[in-house]
């Protein structure tokens, strides 16, 4: 079943409705013209016609009998015709019509045949002589027809030129609806918000132009607000909260019975986690903010991997996992160029939401490969829950599975420091089964 979509582009818009208006106007105009030259030339024929059959009708005498030839092409009929009796003095052969069928028509239209007829009085007043000559209208049919197609083809070629320059008006006319929409654009990417160029029309386009740059210059203003917000508050709780981190800790190495320190730990492990999430809020300000530094150097890959699943090798036990590690043994080289905490956090991430999200007693398959001048790490694991829209993971705050703890900010972290890094994250799942894998060139 074909499902005719509307056109959402405003520059096709106009478009179409210059073309079709052009093309109903031009249309009607050129058939009207048709017609008015067509009626002319039958007229202009038919008085030729005309003409001619009352020259050859004078050129005809009763007594002597003198019947003048008709032209090549041409046919005719003489009829002489009284009150007692009608006679015909000539008839050409294969003529298309009887005389006596025109009636009282001077001219006279057939399907191949055009006719004209002239009486006047016979020598001596006494009957009348009919002339009717006779010649084909293919002449008249195709010059109508050479006329139809110069119509049609200046009508088709009027549309072209008129179309193209609709296309060329239209596209110059929305110049700053195309601003517009890059400053949009920008807006929704957390890029720099440049202001929109103003036209020098005093059009509606201009009261929309400075329209658009005031809400644009509040919206950079709220922007730069939340992002101070954020890298000042972060600031702010990263400091008292590690001295909380750090008398607990003591303090639990310090605890008299079990219940103090089951109760110590509990509010250690919250404490890190509010740690976590400071740490994801500070990286997201500098990363909305462009000022996230990066200290990039050669790190070999693969020896970083393998201290990171030796770290997570306790927690992969407790889920009660298996991790497999492949590494390119026919790859020269697994050395990437990045910067070595950056990409240590990425990578501790996309580890933690492997052993967080995986089916217990399966598998998790991390491997390394260099692929056309690209180092590829992926990490694969069977999901305890399906994900709808894999592609949502890399935006910030969302959770595929509210049930675990988390705000949704680290996948989007790690895309954002992978891509300043010059690499790429891109995560998948079908059925049951997700993957992610993080791209970088080979160093």
């Amino acid at each position: 079943m074909v499902v005719f979509r509307p056109v959402r582009s405003i520059r096709v818009k106009i478009c179409l409705v210059f073309g079709i208006t052009f093309f109903l106007g031009f249309a009607g105009a050129a058939t009207y013209v048709f017609h008015e030259v067509k009626k002319v030339l039958i007229q202009q024929e038919n008085r030729v016609m005309t003409d001619r059959a009352i020259r050859l009708s004078e050129r005809t005498s009763l007594y002597p009998l003198v019947i003048p030839l008709p032209d090549r092409g041409e046919m005719l009929a003489l009829w002489y015709t009284t009150d007692r009796f009608s006679k015909r003095l000539y008839q050409s052969p294969n003529f298309p019509v009887n005389p006596g069928d025109m009636d009282n028509r001077t001219v006279m239209q057939t399907d191949t045949f055009q006719l004209a007829r002239y009486v006047r009085n016979a020598e001596g007043g006494y009957g009348k002589l009919t002339t009717i000559v006779g010649r084909s209208n293919r002449p008249l049919a195709r010059q109508l027809q050479r006329i139809g197609w110069l119509l049609t083809i200046t009508l088709l070629l009027s549309m072209v030129l008129s179309g193209l320059g609709a296309w060329i008006l239209s596209g110059w006319l929305l110049r700053p609806l195309k601003a517009i929409i890059t400053s949009a654009r920008s807006v929704n990417l957390a890029e720099e918000v440049t202001p929109i160029p103003t036209p020098n029309s005093n059009d509606e386009l201009k009261e929309l132009a400075e329209t658009i740059n005031d809400m644009l210059a509040r919206i950079r203003q709220a922007v730069d607000t939340q992002h101070n917000f954020f890298a000042a508050a972060s600031h702010e709780l990263r400091t008292p909260l590690s001295i909380l981190r750090t008398e607990i800790e003591v303090a639990q190495r310090a605890a008299i019975n079990d219940r103090e320190r089951n109760f110590l730990a509990s509010q250690l492990a919250e404490l890190r986690r509010l740690s976590r999430l400071v740490d994801d809020l500070l990286a997201m300000s500098q990363l909305r903010a462009g000022t996230l530094q990066l200290r990039p150097e050669f790190i070999e890959l693969d020896d970083l991997t393998l201290q990171l699943t030796e770290r997570y090798h306790s927690s992969i036990n407790q889920r009660q996992l298996y991790l497999s590690v492949q590494l390119d043994d026919t790859a020269p080289s697994l050395t990437v160029r990045a910067d070595q905490d950056k990409l240590t956090n990425v990578l501790l991430n996309l580890l933690d939401n492997a052993v967080k999200y995986a089916r217990p007693h399966t598998q998790l398959d991390l491997s390394i490969t260099a692929q056309k001048g690209l180092i590829v790490w992926s990490l694969t694991n069977l999901t305890s829950v399906p994900i709808p829209d894999p592609d949502r993971l890399t935006r910030e705050f969302y959770q595929a599975d509210a049930r675990h703890d988390g705000y949704g900010l680290g996948l989007w972290i790690s895309h954002q420091i992978v891509r300043l890094m010059g690499g790429s994250l891109t995560v998948s799942a079908t059925n049951d089964t997700f993957r992610a894998e993080v791209h970088f060139k080979n160093g």
